[in-house]
């Protein structure tokens, strides 16, 4: 028999992520549907000999060429059979020597045209083709829109659609009808129907007697109340929805799957359909059916490949303590399941490794009863949640016949919590953070997990309960003084303060987030997230900001974060883990995102108070970037915002005198005004005469008003204060052109209307304004303050290419008065030569980093920061693209350079260069040397493949092998992010910090 360890090993895989199906385990229980009796009584599963993960997830399901040579029939049927798990990507077919990698999908390609082409891994070393497959990704995004869990919930949706559609049905009966028949198409397709139903499958819905009967069948069998329905709906039931119903139930003649794929139900096959596809259905139907509700109560869908990690991530936790199979896991936004499913699974692999013996029925059925919990507001979403949870019992079940034995407890009322009260709308409208959840929860749970509503400004009845209760749970933890503990009533937040109160002392809560938590800086949330971090300990943060919009969380357009937490008050010295996965367009085309946790920057909890944009530096810049913001600060220059209110003044309510946003034309939405003419908006004659501002007109420094048409509105939206359109004036557009990368700025000396898209500051009066003007201008149109806005704005690079005002009113400004005669003269000459063309801006910005005090070190961790993660396609492009070999070189350079002094400083010298490997390596090398030249070629090609195997199976962007006291080999992902001269200068530290004997080191030593 082929030994596939060695087969995966000669191909670069690690043998530790190759898992054998044969060989059950408590690690497989995701693969269930391979295992035990399934691979007796398929000819095509004992076929499917292994499967090969990567960072905890399949990437490849393999078989032994000898068991499908000269049969391309039967490995298409394996594909297909494979495709309707919709997990793993890729097929390998492995023979001595070979492996040959197929895309995995749904679609009516022959077994030839599915294979991955051999000019994208033929030409790899063989040790690279699996590190190359996990982290390339080649045309796994192509198939991934043809994924199982897009058809089946396509289909329920379509399905649940039809029956609503008929008068006699309502929302609720529709969705227990389909999940009836769902559910008994799910046993018909496990085998698990007695035989005498069995041999009639087909037709067990295709009229009303026959529903009823089969129906009355499922409450007898399994329990009174599985997916309730209406008393009288079998009387009422039309034909049409019996043809509806009897789709669901239709299967391939005998059972064998057609080869010829189209969306039908006959196409599929639920004996190898993971239950957690159907848990995904909620999202569709909310949106579908109930878009405000779903807007109102923020509820998304979580991918299933989120919530493991989530629920992995928290089990994990859980290991320093006793116990994890006696868990107790309480998702408060349980929605359809999908973590509850996931921490089923989790209990039962738990409880198998604790005892060395899987768990039967009767153990299943005291896992479910008694360690799981869901709360939900929407009755929908916990029909789902049932059935899901029902055919995951069965599913994890070793031994599921006779059938009769499978029957199950309602699930309401002690795992499955409906939070509403017909007789309280406002209790019930609170749903999991109102006084339905009583103390009975108080410090039960050892693990609370989930997906809580995003939702802001809901203007829920009864929020004061919610403000109060948090503000106690705050008070009891020694948590006082913050502004605002719930800022815009985010409905986020309160669950993850309530969860202190569910989850017993040192228990884990682990929550998926609106990443405005780590991001925002205005209204309140710098305190309200400085609450967070004292009330809890948090151990590690994963930033998804950067991947919204791609395919690793589909459907939303918000950043999100998970946060995970040990249930205590945050301890002195406590830090915590802060991973930011960067866009990797291949490997988020295939909803996948990489985890690097031991190359995650370590975080004081402390430093968020000291540096409150510190999330936000590290996700868009370094540490490096951090220590120039901080040491700015500490030089005490008063922010944009105090120069002026102290140069200009300050106007209502806080307001800069003479500054503000522009116009808004009249909209939709305008208003009549209570007290005003009677027509919507307000009346813009005091704007009339003015010329009017466009973008073309900042091209120049000086607004030249001369040449620009004059504002024709009658009306506008809003009214603006006409003082902020008194020249001199100082204008911004707040969208930083793309090919420009720094925010344009221009003067203009006249009075000017402009709209919304510009900010504008007049210093009115000012002595000195039209100096004022001219060199907030320089400073705020140099690459410095578009850096500055990067780092510390919570939309800008977040979720907006916008620029907000108040991010640019924080940027330090040395004042007028602090500037030497030399200074003071050179603004007006600086202006006027970038206006008549003979300086440009770069000129500019070395005029600002000279005014700063900022190093040429700090200038080029600058560039290198606007270069690589402005939010801009071609940065996000240029982010991800290989090195050319001047940038490795110049790497190395810096990286020798940096460690030259310390070197010197032990009496030796150390010597980097760049390794050869494969352009279409994941990874590129560097070795680094002391005491000895480069005199000859890199010989030690197994050590290569030995690091880029490990920097394989940690899905690291960055590992290392020391090789000898004084020789150290070097690997970090190719991906010019990486390879920037401040990322030199930041390994050259770590080297000091970690490998100092290296840079003392002879070669004798």
């Amino acid at each position: 028999m082929l030994d596939l360890a060695k087969t995966i090993t000669e191909f670069g895989g690690d043998e530790g992520a190759l898992h054998f199906l044969d060989e059950p385990g408590p690690d497989l229980l995701s693969y269930a549907t391979l295992l035990g009796h399934s691979r007796d009584k398929d000819e095509l599963l004992p076929v499917i000999r292994a499967v090969y993960e990567w960072q905890g997830a399949p990437l490849m399901f393999l078989v032994d060429s000898q068991e499908v040579e000269d049969s391309p029939e039967k490995l298409l049927a394996i594909r297909r059979l494979l495709a309707m798990r919709g997990d793993a990507p890729y097929l390998g077919v492995a023979a001595p020597g070979r492996l040959e990698v197929y895309r995995v999908a749904l679609d009516q390609k022959k077994i030839h045209e599915a294979r991955v082409n051999d000019r994208v891994i033929g030409g790899l070393p063989r040790a690279l083709t699996l590190p190359h497959l996990a982290n390339e990704r080649p045309g796994a995004a192509l198939a991934n829109q043809h994924w199982i869990s897009q058809v089946v919930l396509r289909l329920l949706t379509e399905a649940i659609n039809e029956l609503i559609r008929l008068d006699n049905v309502s929302h609720e009966d529709a969705i227990s009808l389909v999940g009836r028949a769902l559910f008994a198409r799910f046993l018909a397709d496990r085998a698990l129907l007695p035989h005498a139903m069995d041999k009639n499958a087909a037709t067990l819905f295709d009229d009303p007697s026959s529903a009823k009967t089969t129906s009355n069948w499922l409450d007898q069998t399994f329990n009174g109340d599985l997916l309730p329905l209406g008393d009288s709906i079998f009387a009422a039931l039309p034909d049409e929805a019996c043809i509806v119903l009897g789709n669901i139930m239709r299967r391939a003649d005998g059972r064998q799957l057609h080869l010829g794929w189209e969306e039908r139900w006959d196409r599929l096959d639920f004996a190898h359909i993971p239950v957690g596809v159907l848990s995904q259905a909620y999202e569709l139907y909310l949106r579908e059916h109930s878009p405000v509700r779903q807007r109102r109560e923020g509820g998304y869908y979580t991918p299933r490949p989120i919530a493991d990690l989530v629920v992995r991530a928290a089990f994990a936790g859980l290991q320093d303590q006793s116990g994890p199979e006696n868990a107790r896991v309480l998702d408060p936004a349980a929605g359809a399941g999908v973590f509850l499913l996931t921490a089923f699974r989790e209990l039962v692999a738990a409880k198998w490794r604790s005892t060395g013996v899987r768990p039967g029925t009767e153990e299943l059925r005291q896992i479910l009863y008694g360690q799981i919990s869901g709360f939900d507001i929407n009755e929908a979403a916990l029909r789902f949640g049932a059935l899901g949870l029902y055919l995951m019992s069965i599913e994890l079940d070793p031994d599921p016949q006779p059938v009769d034995k499978l029957r199950f407890t309602n699930l309401r009322g002690h795992v499955l919590y409906l939070l509403s009260d017909p007789s309280d709308a406002a209790a019930s409208g609170l749903g999991s953070l109102g006084p339905l959840v009583g103390p009975e929860h108080h410090h039960r749970y050892d693990v609370v997990i989930g997906n809580p509503p995003w939702a802001t400004s809901t203007k829920l009845a009864n929020w004061s309960f919610i403000n109060k209760l948090t503000s106690q749970i705050a008070q009891d933890r020694g948590v006082e003084g913050a502004p605002a503990l719930l800022p815009n009533e985010v409905l986020d937040l309160p669950f993850v303060w309530r969860a202190m109160e569910w989850a017993k002392p040192e228990g884990q809560i682990a929550f998926a987030l609106h990443a405005r938590l780590l991001f925002q800086q205005g209204d309140g949330m710098p305190g309200a997230r400085a609450a967070i971090f004292d009330a809890l300990e948090v151990t590690s943060v994963i930033n998804g900001a950067e991947l919204r919009q791609t395919k690793v969380w589909p459907e939303i357009t918000a950043p999100f974060c998970l946060l995970f937490a040990r249930n205590r008050v945050k301890p002195p010295e406590a830090g915590f883990r802060f991973i930011s996965p960067h866009r990797e367009s291949s490997l988020n085309g295939a909803g996948r995102m990489r985890i690097d946790a031991l190359n995650a920057e370590p975080v004081a909890a402390e430093r968020l108070g000291q540096t409150p944009e510190l999330f936000k530096i590290l996700f868009r810049g370094s540490v490096a970037d951090a220590t120039i913001i901080e040491r700015l600060r500490s030089r005490g220059h008063p922010t944009f915002e105090a120069l002026w209110k102290a140069e200009v003044g300050e106007g209502n309510r806080g307001r800069l005198a003479g500054a503000g946003s522009g116009y808004q034309t009249l909209k939709n939405s305008s208003r009549v005004r209570k007290n005003g003419d009677g027509k919507p908006g307000v009346d813009a004659a005091y704007l009339h005469g003015f010329p009017d501002l466009t973008v073309a007109a900042l091209a120049s420094v000086l607004v030249d008003a001369g040449s620009l048409l004059d504002f024709r509105h009658e009306r506008i939206h809003d009214p603006r204060r006409a003082e902020i359109f008194k020249g001199p004036l100082m204008l911004l557009h707040q969208s930083p052109p793309a090919g420009q990368e720094r925010i344009t700025t221009a003067v203009c000396e006249t009075d000017i209307a402009y709209n919304e898209s510009f900010y504008g500051y007049s210093p009115g009066q000012h002595p000195q304004g039209g100096l004022l003007v001219r060199y907030l201008a320089l400073i705020l149109g140099s690459r410095f303050a578009l850096w500055w806005a990067l780092m510390t704005s919570g939309k800008f690079g977040v979720e907006r290419e916008v620029v907000e005002k108040a991010s640019l009113e924080q940027i330090p400004i040395p004042p007028l008065n602090s500037l030497d005669k030399e200074q003071l003269n050179s603004i007006e000459g600086i202006f006027a030569s970038l206006e008549n063309g003979t300086k440009a801006w770069e000129d500019v910005d070395q005029w600002v980093t000279s005014l700063y005090g900022l190093s040429e070190r700090d200038l080029q961790t600058i560039e290198d920061t606007l270069t690589f993660n402005l939010p801009y396609a071609d940065n996000k492009a240029g982010a991800e693209a290989p090195p050319s070999p001047q940038a490795r070189s110049m790497f190395c350079e810096v990286l020798a350079n940096e460690l030259s002094p310390w070197a010197k400083r032990f009496g030796t010298i150390v010597s980097v260069r760049a390794v050869s490997v494969s352009p279409l390596s994941p990874w590129y090398c560097i070795e680094i040397l002391t005491d000895t030249d480069f005199d000859h070629p890199y010989e030690g090609s197994s050590d290569l493949i030995a690091i880029l195997q490990a920097a394989d199976a940690l899905a690291a962007t960055e590992t290392e092998l020391r090789l000898a006291p004084n020789h150290l080999l070097h690997a970090r992902l190719a991906q010019s992010r990486y390879w920037t001269k401040t990322r030199a200068r930041l390994l050259a530290k770590q080297i000091v910090w970690s490998h100092l004997d290296l840079l003392k080191s002879r070669k004798s030593a």
